[in-house]
Formats: structure tokens, C-alpha cells, sequence
């Protein structure tokens, strides 16, 4: 990198990221973006529908704002290192301040902020990624004419799981809905799964393996009956998601692994941010993490320039 360190170095080119590294040039920073994935988007990159809940935002869908956040980037100037994944956090050593390890060396910069945001969560049973696109899916919104018309199992007992099932029945599915514990989607997609005639629920159902050699033939649960072999031809996990901070221990976490931080979004470590779903919002999604862009690159400006 270069001789002189960057004012921020914004790990992931999400929401938050982007909005951060946008708000710090706008603020008179220098920022210095790395995303693990080819381009930037995060997880807008998996939404394959336009958000209604963004205000005064241009239409399109999740893939066509990644696009522009990734023009808004190059129009401001800003660097992206794309392809570059954050490997540790370490900690302050003498006068210098916390790095990021990458592959092939180590990055530092004045200030750091960590915008790496979530991953799906994975049933990590036999059969689910040797399966992987023969059938085993994570979004039945982005799969959805290869799935149209067949057996498909939901597995998940969230929002998610819920719209998915639904999704694939007014598809044409035959949908099984299964579930390990109580279901804790909203009450409306509740009512709507019960009435749907194409759904079925399959409850206190653990996937323990799926089955098939070219493509998926079932899925095995453990049940209060026994273990159980149900027949489908698609698997769609929707488990819930967890924060992409494996890399950062030496932050204090919670119990689930995301960033513990102040009013601020000031970390645990002097001068290290968090930003957007990795910080645990009360309400995850675009538009918070749009606006912990804002906080987090003011906040960095004026510990800045308090020396």
C-alpha cells in the first residue's frame, strides 16, 4: 500500500461499507475499501427483488444497486481492492495502531471499520454442500423457475422460511414446511402457511443428512418418532444468518458473535468502528446500514482530528 496510510480502511463493500467510504470523501477522508468477493454489494448481491422500503432510492433490484454502489465507488475516486479477504484484526503495537491481516500481507490504516455483514447460516449435515445447485438451495426467490412445479422442503421456522414456502406453492410446489422447534415467523405468514393447501408442516423435524447422488432424493429427520426419510426433489435452507466476525477476535463479541459497540459504533478497540449488520442493529437492513455510514465516518473524522 501506499507510503502514507489511508484515513480509514472500511472492511466490506456492503451497504454499510460503501455508505461509509462514500460519507468519509464526502467528510474529507481517505478511505481504502476491501471486499473479500469480486465486486461490491454484500448482500445486495442476493437480493434478486426491488427493496420497497427505501426512501426516495431509484428502483431496481438488490443486484442493480450493488452495480451502483459499485459506480458510485469509482466516481468518488475511492480504492477497492476486490478479492481481498480480511484474515485477522490485530491489536495496536507500539505507536502503531490495529491492522488487518489479509492474504499476502497486512493492511494498515488510521482508523478501521469493520463492515463485513452476515452469511447464511448452513445445516452442516452430510449431502447439503456436495448437493449444492442439484437441488439444495438458499433462496427460493433466486431459484425459483428451476424449482417451479416440484417436491420441495423448506427448512427454516422464520420470516424467511415462511415467504419461501409460500413463495414455491404459488409456484406450483407440492412445499413441506420443516421445522426443529416453534415456529417464530410473523403471525401473518403463519395464517397464510396453514390456509395454503400446497404446504404442509413437518414439526420438530432435525435435517440431519440430505440425500442424493446426482441430485437430491431426500431428506432425513430426526423425529420424536424416529429418524425419517422424506422424500423431495429440492431443499430449501432457511435457517437464519450469522455475522461474518470470525476474523475479529481479539473485539468483545455476544453470545452469537456480533460487535459489541457503543452510541457511536466505536468498538472495543481503539480507533476500530463497526457498521451495519456485523454491529447487530435493533432493525437489520439496508436502510440502517446506509445510515451507520453516516455516524461511523463523522465519528471517525472528529476522533481525527482530535489527534
Amino acid at each position: 500500500m501506499a507510503a502514507s496510510k489511508p484515513d480509514m480502511l472500511v472492511v466490506g463493500a456492503g451497504p454499510a461499507g460503501v455508505s461509509t467510504a462514500l460519507w468519509a470523501r464526502s467528510l474529507h477522508l481517505t478511505p481504502l475499501v476491501i471486499e473479500a468477493g469480486p465486486r461490491p454489494g454484500g448482500q445486495l448481491l442476493r437480493i434478486h427483488f426491488e427493496p420497497r422500503n427505501l426512501g426516495a432510492a431509484q428502483p431496481g433490484t438488490g443486484v442493480q444497486l450493488a452495480a451502483r454502489a459499485a459506480a458510485q465507488l469509482e466516481d468518488a475516486g475511492i480504492e477497492l481492492r476486490a478479492g481481498t479477504r480480511a484474515l485477522a484484526l490485530e491489536g495496536p503495537a507500539g505507536t502503531a495502531g490495529p491492522r488487518v491481516a489479509v492474504d499476502g500481507g497486512v493492511l494498515e490504516a488510521r482508523s478501521i471499520v469493520v463492515a463485513t455483514g452476515l452469511s447464511r447460516r448452513r445445516l452442516e449435515v452430510p449431502g447439503e454442500r456436495e448437493l449444492e445447485s442439484r437441488g439444495v438451495s438458499d433462496s427460493a426467490t433466486r431459484d425459483l423457475e428451476a424449482l417451479r412445479g416440484r417436491e420441495v422442503t423448506v427448512i427454516g421456522g422464520g420470516d424467511a422460511a415462511f415467504e419461501n414456502a409460500l413463495l414455491l406453492a404459488d409456484a406450483g410446489c407440492r412445499v413441506t414446511l420443516a421445522l426443529r422447534g416453534p415456529a417464530h415467523a410473523r403471525a401473518e405468514f403463519r395464517a397464510r402457511v396453514e390456509a395454503h393447501a400446497a404446504i404442509t408442516m413437518l414439526r420438530e423435524a432435525q435435517a440431519v443428512a440430505i440425500l442424493g447422488d446426482d441430485a437430491v432424493r431426500a431428506v432425513r429427520f430426526e423425529t420424536p418418532q424416529g429418524v425419517v426419510d422424506h422424500p423431495t426433489s429440492a431443499v430449501v435452507v432457511k435457517i437464519g444468518q450469522a455475522p461474518n466476525t470470525e476474523w475479529c477476535a481479539a473485539l468483545e463479541r455476544d453470545g452469537e458473535g456480533y460487535l459489541r459497540v457503543d452510541a457511536e459504533l466505536r468498538t472495543s478497540m481503539p480507533r476500530v468502528w463497526a457498521a451495519g449488520d456485523v454491529a447487530r442493529p435493533v432493525v437489520p437492513g439496508i436502510a440502517i446500514a446506509l445510515g451507520h455510514g453516516a455516524i461511523v465516518a463523522a465519528s471517525i473524522r472528529a476522533t481525527l482530528a482530535a489527534g
